[in-house]
């Protein structure tokens, strides 16, 4: 099977990351496997090292530019794929609108849920995503959310979970000596909580701040640490509000500053040992206000780290006991939660492993992703032969 992704980017997201994994599993399958970037910004290309997979990069200089939009025509038209596969809001747009009549399927993503688009984002959608013939979300609220967005019916849209590899997971956790407690904080014996996310509206970082206070207020042993910043768009046009968060992050250092708490609350920035970090945390807890299925869950509980949600998507299909998941976004109730994790961490741990070898390996993932793409190629009298 010839398999042509379009993603926005690779940049350090969570749906970068999963295509990246994606990717990776599928042409180690044997399958050829193509990845075509709308922008210049691929830092997680060192990832594909090794591996089969073909990376072309382009760069956009408008959000609608016509001459990407020929070059990857042509693309599809010289590497012949049996399936295109777009991820992120301008890969699905821009995969749509170069395969028309060529008579490959297109098969969009959908990583998110209840969001509004922009005013040209929805007049965009609208104009062309009856182009698209099926959707693959990564949660079941997101397929029903995509099946209101593309007017499509429930058999076209499909559910495949995110996946992990655990171990080469466990490798990056344990391939480094560093003590986080002593680096970030001073002090071994402190007790750690970290959030793992851009800086951005949808995360909510104000609350988990907020939580962060009342934590600490509560137990002096508590530290929290955030990991990751700001998001930042790339390209030479001007980026609209959901993908440069710099004035977001300027409010939230604010808030921090308020709170005098900075021997005790610590931003890490983007870093790239993640993994290991997560490992050395005590509770791993996520604010968002809408979420689609983070990876950082994902990880803390391939790790062995407790978690605790607000509400969201598929949250409460994931986490094993119902306290774990916040169902009002309240500081209090959320340094409550993660109070209660600590406290039963040996039996949520062991849950939360289990669960994901069950359910969240990237071959799982894969295996699941093929099936979906045979449906389309099978049925379609114009794919290319396999």
């Amino acid at each position: 099977m010839r398999i042509l992704y379009v993603i926005s980017n690779l940049a350090f997201g969570g749906a970068e990351k999963q295509l990246v994994e994606l990717a990776r599993q599928l042409a180690g399958s044997g399958h050829e496997v193509a990845i075509y970037t709308l922008n210049r910004d691929v830092p997680r290309r060192p990832e594909l090292a090794g591996s089969a997979v073909t990376l072309i990069v382009d760069q956009k200089r408008a959000k609608l530019d016509p001459a990407v939009l020929w070059r990857l025509r042509k693309t599809i038209g010289r590497w012949r794929p049996d399936i295109i596969h777009g991820f992120l809001f301008d890969g699905d747009f821009y995969s749509r609108v170069a395969a028309l009549g060529s008579g490959v399927p297109v098969l969009n993503s959908e990583r998110n849920d209840n969001y509004r688009l922009s005013w040209n984002q929805s007049l965009a959608h609208r104009l062309t995503r009856g182009l698209a013939r099926g959707v693959v979300a990564n949660t079941f609220s997101g397929k029903a959310f995509a099946e209101r967005l593309f007017g499509l019916p429930p058999d076209d849209v499909h559910v495949v979970w995110n996946g992990i590899r655990l171990e080469e997971l466990e490798r990056q956790a344990t391939a480094t000596t560093a003590d986080y407690r002593y680096e970030f904080f001073g002090d071994r014996r402190v007790r750690v909580a970290c959030l793992v996310g851009s800086i951005s509206p949808r995360k909510n970082y104000h609350l988990a701040l907020e939580s962060a206070a009342r934590l600490i207020a509560a137990d002096p042993a508590w530290r929290v640490l955030f990991v990751g910043d700001q998001l930042s768009a790339p390209g030479y046009y001007r980026p609209g509000p959901w993908s440069d968060t710099s004035a977001y992050k300027a409010d939230v250092l604010k808030h921090y500053e308020r709170l005098g708490l900075s021997d005790k609350i610590k931003f890490a920035g983007l870093r790239t040992d993640v993994p290991a970090i997560v490992r050395q945390c005590d509770v791993l807890y996520v604010t968002s206000v809408y979420e689609g299925f983070p990876n950082s869950v994902l990880e803390a509980m391939g790790l062995g780290v407790p978690v605790v949600s607000t509400e969201y998507s598929d949250i409460r299909r994931i986490l094993p006991f119902p306290g774990q998941v916040v169902a009002r976004h309240s500081p209090e109730d959320i340094a409550r939660a993660v109070t209660r994790a600590y406290a039963e961490r040996d039996v949520i741990a062991a849950s939360q492993k289990q669960w994901v070898r069950t359910h969240a390996r990237i071959e799982k993932a894969a295996m699941e992703l093929e099936h979906v793409y045979r449906k389309y190629i099978k049925s379609d009298p114009c794919a290319q032969p396999t």
